[in-house]
Order: structure tokens, then sequence, then C-alpha cells
């Protein structure tokens, strides 16, 4: 049925748009990769042009750290060093203790072993320790085990120097940036999933499939939010990170996510309501103005400070609500059929629902820095 509703864009997928290049899909693996690889080369040539004694183990360090620090965090730097340290210690100061024989070195490994498993699972800054404790155990009976263990501390804080001077200067990841432009991806999505769903409602079109496959994108893009949280958090800035505002944001902007969902999986349903123009006159209006507003908040996340146009949704709301408080009083629903009278005011109540959640969305936004 084609309705006389003002209609809304619809979400597709261009055909005729070129294939993007290799270096657009790839270049994030690509410049960790070169990173990695400058790292151990240059640490590599430290330690080959000072004939540092044992210095391979800062080209391992360097090559590890840079391999952990995908978010452009400090945290991989510091953690191996303090596992390394921790590790080494404790193996340089058991080791005397014990003795250098097969049975002392093998109680020693088997409780620092133990200790340092433990410690790992509590906070992850004990992960090299148990490895570099079980260097010093194997190799360090045909040495001086405090030398080794020095040397050991040395080239760690060498090669996580190097890692971090690469991933500060060549290409930074800028991960609060990255959690902005995160950000802005699903409530473009989310947007898109909207003007969909409305279209099967409003206009009568049969969009299942174009439906659920927007819906599962925008599941794709929620995922690994979380971890750009933590690197945001963790990443060196002269501002502080308002964690609790962006968490914040991102619990509301679920909600209208899981709203959405429940929308999608509902849209055939809303094909039947049959809505006529004269029935819910204000409902169009509502749902272009909260279109716009999904958009409007998306540019104002990507880019910190852009002013965030309002989409007058109070005044779509209020006039919704007098439209419905009038449906109410003349009964105007009570003639439908039950599989048209549900998903009607299913399908109302949802669209004030999520303009609602956007206004609360656009109330965060300020706070975010």
């Amino acid at each position: 049925m084609a309705s006389a509703n003002p209609s809304l864009p619809i979400p597709h997928t261009a055909t005729s748009a070129p294939p993007p290049s290799f270096w657009s899909t790839q270049s994030g693996p690509l410049k960790q990769g070169i990173k990695t690889g400058l790292a151990g080369t240059i640490t590599y040539a430290i330690y080959a042009g000072f004939n540092l004694p044992q210095g391979y183990w800062s080209v391992f360090a360097a090559l590890v750290v840079t391999q952990a620090n995908l978010g452009a965090s400090w945290k991989a730097a510091l953690y191996r060093t303090i596992g390394s340290t921790c590790g080494a210690l404790a193996a340089a100061l058991l080791m005397p203790m014990l003795g250098n024989g097969l049975v002392g070195v093998g109680v020693v490994l088997f409780l620092l072993a133990t200790l340092f498993g433990y410690l790992t699972s509590l906070h992850p800054a004990f992960t090299a320790a148990g490895f570099t404790a079980a260097l010093i155990l194997v190799f360090g009976g045909q040495g001086e085990p405090w030398h080794m263990a020095w040397l050991r501390v040395l080239y760690t804080i060498l090669g996580a120097f190097v890692a971090f001077g690469v991933g500060a200067l060549l290409w930074p990841v800028h991960a609060r940036v990255g959690l902005r432009h995160k950000l802005a991806s699903i409530l473009d999505g989310a947007g898109a999933l909207y003007r969909a769903v409305t279209a099967a409602a409003l206009q009568g079109i049969d969009n299942e499939q174009q439906v659920r496959e927007l819906d599962r994108q925008l599941h794709d893009l929620r995922r690994g939010i979380t971890q750009q949280m933590d690197e945001a958090k963790s990443e060196l800035a002269f501002s502080r990170f308002n964690q609790g505002a962006f968490q914040s944001f991102v619990d509301e902007a679920d909600q209208v996510r899981r709203r959405l969902t429940a929308m999608a999986e509902d849209s055939s349903l809303y094909v039947r309501v049959q809505l006529q123009p004269d029935l819910m006159p204000s409902l169009p209006a509502l749902v272009e103005r909260t279109a716009q507003t999904f958009a409007f908040l998306g540019e104002a996340v990507r880019k910190p400070g852009a002013a965030l146009k309002s989409a007058d949704l109070d005044a779509a709301i209020s006039d919704l609500d007098a439209d419905l408080t009038q449906l109410r009083e003349q009964r105007v629903t009570t003639p439908f059929a039950l599989d048209r009278m549900l998903p009607f005011w299913a399908l109302v109540f949802n669209l004030r629902e999520v303009a609602q959640d956007l206004k609360q969305l656009a109330s965060t936004l300020p706070e975010l820095a």
C-alpha cells in the first residue's frame, strides 16, 4: 500500500561504486606491521652498533611491545617493563638460596611460575614475569644471575622505549579520535536502520531483507567499543578523559540500538498497519526530525566543538502527544483488528521513545572530553 505521507530517503547500497583500494581496507594492519618491523630494526641497529652483550633481548622486547601496543597506549611498554623486572628480581633472589642444581632450579621455577601465573590472572602487568624468571633460571646458572637479571631489565626498558617512540611518532593511533569515529559510525548505522524501518511502516514498503542487513551491520559496528574505551582512557594526552560521560553515552546509544533491533524484527508487521495520512498527521514530521537528529549527533560526535543543530524534537513530540490524546478520546483505533491495532500502538510508542532517547543522547554530548 502506498501512502501519501512524505517519504524518507531509504538507505541503499550503491552497486556502481568502485571497490575500495587495498590500502584503504588494510592500512591499519599494514601500518602496524611497518611500525613493528621498524621498531625491531632500530633496536637491532642499537644492539649491533654498540655491541651490547645479550642485547638481542631488546629486539625481542621491542617486537613484543609494538605488537601488543595496538591502541596507542603506553601501558604495553609499562607492563612489559614491570613484568620483566619482577621476574628477573625474583629469580635472582631465589636462585642463590636454593642453589643452581636441577632440583633447586626446578623448585624455584615451579614456585615462580605458580606465583606469576596467579598474578597474571589478576593483572596483565605480570604477563612477562614468568617468562623472564624462567630465562634467568635456565640460563643464569651459566653466569652471575644478578648480572643477567640486570641486563634483562635494561634491555626490556630499551626495547619498550624504542617501541613506544615508534608508536608515538609514526602514524600515532589517536585512540580518542578513533573512539569518537566509532561512536559516530554507530549513530550513522542506527540512523540508516531507523530510516529503513520507518519506510516500511509509513510507506508500506516491504524491505525486510534490507532491514535485516542494516541490523546486522549495526551489531558489527558495536563490536570492539569496550576495547576502544580502554585504549582511549590509557592514551597519553593533555586533556582529561571523561570515561563516565563516554560510558553513559555508549549505554544510551545501546538502548537506542536495542530498540531499533526490536523494531527491525517487527518491521514486517508494521507494513500491515496501513497508516493513513490523516490518522497521525504529526508522525511523518517526528520521523523526519528524528532521522535528522541521528545525522546531527553523528557529526557532532565526530567533530568535537561542532554545534549540534536542533531538530526541534520537542515540538514534534508534543504534536505527536496531542494526536495520541485525540486518538484515545475519539477511540479511533477501536474498530481495528488486533493484528493491525497492536502493531500500530507498538510503532507509535517506539518512534516516540527513540526520539526521547536521542534527546537524552544530545544532553550527554557536551560532557564528552
